[in-house]
């Protein structure tokens, strides 16, 4: 359980942070607007929100792999 709560929480805090400086300089009805998918401003914010804890979690997921010793990855 201690493993994925060091994955998700970190990834989470990111991709907060992410989806705020994308929508600094984005306007979801903008987007809408021009020909984007016909969604809410909360449903790009929500699409936009789990992309990014996806990808953030992947990586922190990778960098947890990649701390293990190469005894426990070798086990020859």
């Amino acid at each position: 359980m201690q493993k994925w709560v060091s994955v998700l929480w970190p990834s989470f805090i990111m991709s907060a942070v992410a989806t705020a400086v994308v929508f600094v300089f984005l306007n979801p009805a903008n987007l809408a607007a021009s020909g984007g998918p016909a969604l809410t401003s909360l449903g790009y914010y929500s699409v936009t929100f789990l992309f990014l804890w996806a990808t953030t979690a992947l990586t922190t997921l990778i960098s947890h792999f990649f701390q293990r010793p190469p005894d426990s990855v070798n086990r020859d």
